[in-house]
């Protein structure tokens, strides 16, 4: 009997026991994780990641006896730069094109004054043309940080020019760029 008591009193424990351990636990969420790995030849310094090419003002008797203005020279500088992934860097500049221009950008009006009738051109820094959305000359990557040199210039529209109707006034244009790796 004392057996049977005994028995009975630690099969009465033993539940109780077993539901304190349980309480003590509690499921979670799930986590998920994610990302990217990349790999880059250089990274771009910040100040390069906006750049302000200023023309400062252009006279439309340039525009007319010229058609463009004298280039004005700007840097995308890089950083960080190594060769154990990519030896070499172009560059792809892209923006909305001007429908009256090959590989020119167009403009955008900033006011009822606004000039009209010019395209933003770009050139690498020896002078090439640059087409919009197509790789620049192949530059190889030297050093810790290095500096891609190029050179942006307003031109007249051809009809604009032909026919004397070139407006004056302020404008601004946007192009972005795009680091191809090889």
């Amino acid at each position: 009997m004392r057996l049977l008591a005994a028995t009975l009193a630690l099969v009465g424990v033993l539940p109780a026991s077993l539901s304190v351990h349980a309480m003590g636990e509690l499921i979670g969420g799930d986590i998920t994780f994610k990302g990217t790995v990349v790999a880059h030849g250089c990274s771009i310094v910040p100040t390069s990641e906006n750049i302000a090419v200023d023309f400062k003002t252009i006279s439309t008797k340039t525009l007319y006896a010229v058609g463009k203005s004298t280039p004005v020279a700007f840097s995308i500088e890089l950083q960080d730069c190594s060769t154990e992934v990519f030896n070499t860097v172009t560059v792809t500049f892209s923006g909305t094109p001007n429908p009256n221009m090959n590989d020119r950008i167009a403009i955008t009006a900033v006011g009822p004054n606004s000039a009209s009738g010019i395209g933003i051109g770009l050139e690498e820094a020896d002078g090439t043309a640059i087409q919009l959305n197509q790789p620049t000359s192949v530059v190889a990557i030297s050093g810790a940080t290095m500096k891609l040199d190029f050179k942006a210039f307003v031109e007249g529209e051809p009809d604009a020019l032909s026919n004397n109707t070139l407006s004056t006034g302020a404008f601004t244009a946007t192009a972005n760029y795009t680091l191809n790796y090889q």
